[in-house]
């Protein structure tokens, strides 16, 4: 499975903008509820409580995720925030990049995305690249190399 098999131009938000990581996480929860028809109560939940074992953010990107039963694919949206989001991030720096990542009970798929997009963040000159598109099609396209 591609990264982009999960995520439509519809995800992925370009100048995403959030106060805080409680306003980041309830929007990127609005959107997947939007573009999945989910209960957006039911996403933040998840999300929050992934949150509360520890931060997702570090070196200026953040992963939120979490399974959600009876979800039958995976969802990632990708949010691209160039003034940076306050995310508690263990390394103390705000985020300027954020995955959303849901799946259905499936914790192989999961950890399978998640540690794509792990190596894919991995790469400062891959996250800057992605951070300077344009458009929401120019983010996609470069995913789609990966």
């Amino acid at each position: 499975m591609r990264l982009t098999d999960c995520l439509a131009e519809a995800r992925a938000w370009l100048d995403f903008k959030a106060g805080s990581k409680a306003e980041a996480l309830a929007a990127l929860s609005r959107l997947a509820a939007e573009a999945r028809g989910l209960s957006q109560a039911e996403v933040l939940a998840v999300l929050t409580a992934r949150e509360e074992f520890g931060s997702t953010g570090f070196g200026g990107v953040a992963m939120p995720h979490g399974r959600l039963p009876g979800l039958t694919s995976p969802l990632l949206a990708l949010a691209l925030a160039p003034e940076g989001v306050e995310f508690d991030s263990l390394d103390g720096r705000p985020v300027r990049l954020l995955a959303l990542v849901l799946t259905g009970a499936d914790g192989q798929e999961h950890l399978q995305l998640l540690a794509r997009l792990g190596v894919l963040f991995k790469s400062p000159e891959t996250v800057s690249e992605i951070l300077a598109a344009r458009t929401s099609a120019e983010a996609l396209t470069l995913l789609a190399r990966y």
